[in-house]
């Protein structure tokens, strides 16, 4: 077993049809072993229905896959820069890519965290430190609500992956059959200026202060770009809004001069889950469930269990692409060591259930909590 601390994992954001000329890249980088998860990205439709009557909250959809890979913090921005020098993520509409620190990573031997490429960057691209990274899951059907509250505020272009949830659902008796296993994990990076408004909304629209509606938490992002192209609308001009503002953000050098100034007045009356973390459980294939459970057992609250494939190469130059499960549970820092044992003793980075845990700070959460 392999063991890690204070590294990065780098997600790239990525429309489909490009996703096999990015693997490509990484591979000539010298990264053959990479996650990829599938999904969607939203956009606002140009809201022109039948007889040209406006249609209001209309998204537009496009397949995107998410590209992560673990790297040694001081990797970062240099394969950063690279990946978005070559795919242009700087132009709205093309991409995302960001960093998320992570706090630890135990893991079989299988997987890698590289430290080195075969090339190096010439020139870098401006990377903002001003960002931070919003999750909201919720029941199958209503991530819709979510990415559009994402889009009317401005914040960026929001991505959801799919998943099955255990955990208060199956703790309600005959009430279970009320709340569906799938869910919807909309990921959005947005700035950190306006992040706690954005959760408000979050919570106020998605009524995720009811019982088994979902869960939002917010957790540190290193570094970045982001999608700003939140609308399929055609400009007439000779720069579209959002071309204006990656040019202000360059003329800045951030992206603070963007805060909104949203209201929310009830925030402050939530009551937060503090002293959180994110496990990130990779594991074989029909793994996720049994191994989720003992997590549960010790201290893990629920999890949402997501399909992804891992790739590594194989012998004579090929790429193997095997399907996994990716276990993402919210949890108490104070119950990680023991969930963190009790996995060891269910063999979880054996060679049969080649399991990879990275673990992610959590600013703050909020779900449902019974009353005592």
């Amino acid at each position: 077993m392999k063991t890690f601390t204070d590294i990065s994992k780098i997600s790239i954001v990525i429309n489909k049809a490009f996703s096999g000329k990015l693997i490509d890249f990484l591979h000539d980088l010298g990264i053959e072993r990479i996650f990829v998860e599938s999904g969607r990205s939203s956009i606002l439709g140009d809201g022109k229905g039948l007889f040209g009557i406006a249609q209001t909250g209309k998204l537009v959809y496009d397949p995107a896959e998410i590209i992560s890979i673990p790297v040694a913090k001081e990797l970062e921005s240099k394969l950063m820069n690279m990946v978005a020098k070559e795919f242009e993520l700087s132009t709205p509409g093309r991409g995302a890519i960001f960093s998320t620190p992570l706090t630890g990573v135990r893991a079989h031997d299988d997987y890698m965290v590289y430290d080195k490429l075969k090339e190096m960057p010439d020139e870098g691209l401006q990377l903002f430190d001003e960002l931070i990274g919003l999750d909201c899951i919720v029941q199958r059907g209503e991530g819709d609500i979510v990415a559009r509250i994402a889009l009317n505020a401005g914040a960026s272009v929001p991505y959801t992956s799919y998943g099955t949830g255990t955990g208060l659902r199956d703790k309600l008796g005959l009430l279970r059959i009320t709340i569906p296993a799938d869910k919807e994990i909309i990921s959005l990076i947005m700035s950190k200026y306006d992040v706690d408004q954005v959760l408000e909304m979050y919570i106020s629209e998605a009524k995720l202060d009811e019982p088994g509606r979902g869960i939002a938490y917010i957790y540190p992002i290193g570094k970045g770009l982001i999608n700003t192209r939140i609308s399929s609308r055609k400009n007439s001009q000779a720069a579209s809004m959002e071309q204006i503002i990656s040019a202000i953000d360059s003329i800045k050098g951030g992206i603070e001069w963007r805060k909104a100034g949203l209201e929310s007045a009830s925030l402050s009356k939530r009551n937060f889950l503090t002293e959180m973390c994110e496990i990130g459980l990779v594991c074989a294939d029909g793994e996720g469930q049994r191994l989720s459970l003992v997590a549960m057992e010790n201290g893990a609250g629920g999890a949402t269990i997501s399909k992804i494939s891992y790739q590594r190469p194989m012998a004579e130059g090929k790429q193997e692409s095997s399907a996994c499960e990716y276990s993402r549970m919210i949890v108490s820092k104070s119950s990680l060591a023991q969930i963190t044992e009790a996995l060891e003793k269910e063999a979880a980075f054996s060679s049969e259930i080649r399991a990879m845990m990275m673990v992610k700070e959590v600013e703050k959460a909020f779900t449902y909590l019974a009353r005592k």
